[in-house]
């Protein structure tokens, strides 16, 4: 009779530890789930701010290439222009518009992308808070392009700066400033009066103009190109992340 009662009391015994132990893993498993959820909530709240902040990224690098690229057209225009007034003019009789068409290939405005979000995403590991594959793949292929944008204006910089070279060995810009107001070469919706003249008279010079005018319009309708693409690619991604996120 001892025995069994022994052995009914240690029967209760295990049982009791096994129900402790079940709920004390309930517990913990019951704390990790919340713990994860937590995780997961603060991640997709995460998630979500930072595809806000790209939209808006979008919105103003979209817009600053599109303005971009209408320079370059502008500029391109002026390539012609330019090679035009050397192949069929004597510019050195008539130089008026050679000084206009010429000064406007000095000038440049740069492109620099707006990318604050996407490096962030990319240098603090937050690309993996994104979890809509195609939209990994997307934002990716955006920032090439951009890099590749960037480094064609960067290439395209430097044969503006060759090209300046050239035109200041070539004008005579204190000719220019004794025709026309002082140091105006450069501002905007100021023609050339007086025809003014060149350091050196010399065509061998105008033919190197001309080349180097050639070269500018490769560069430019590459980055034209370039920055059309950059424009469509952006396009394609806002409409995917405003799809995918709600945010229309």
């Amino acid at each position: 009779m001892e025995v069994h009662r022994h052995s009914h009391t240690a029967r209760k015994n295990r049982a009791h530890y096994v129900w402790e132990f079940f709920m004390l893993f309930l517990a913990v498993f019951c704390g990790f789930l919340a713990e994860w959820q937590l995780e997961r909530t603060i991640e997709h709240h995460r998630e979500k701010q930072f595809i806000r902040s790209l939209v808006e990224d979008l919105k103003r690098d979209t817009a600053q290439v599109r303005s971009y690229t209408r320079y370059i057209r502008i500029v391109l225009s002026y390539c012609d222009s330019v090679q035009h007034c050397i192949g069929n003019s004597d510019i050195f009789k008539n130089s008026n518009s050679f000084y206009n068409y010429s000064r406007e290939l000095a000038r440049f405005t740069r492109y620099y992308p707006t990318d604050r979000t996407i490096q962030q995403l990319k240098n603090a590991g937050y690309m993996r808070l994104i979890r809509n594959w195609n939209v990994s793949n997307a934002i990716t292929d955006y920032d090439s392009k951009t890099k590749f944008l960037a480094e064609l204006d960067a290439q395209l910089n430097e044969e503006i700066i060759r090209y300046r070279k050239y035109l200041v060995e070539f004008l005579d810009l204190s000719s220019y400033d004794r025709q026309n107001p002082v140091s105006s070469f450069m501002d905007n919706n100021i023609k050339t009066q007086g025809n003014p003249g060149y350091i050196v008279n010399d065509i061998r010079m105008a033919k190197m103009i001309y080349n180097q005018a050639f070269t500018l319009k490769m560069f430019l309708q590459a980055v034209a190109s370039s920055a059309d693409e950059l424009i469509a690619n952006g396009k394609r991604l806002l409409d995917l992340l405003e799809s995918d996120y709600g945010l229309r």
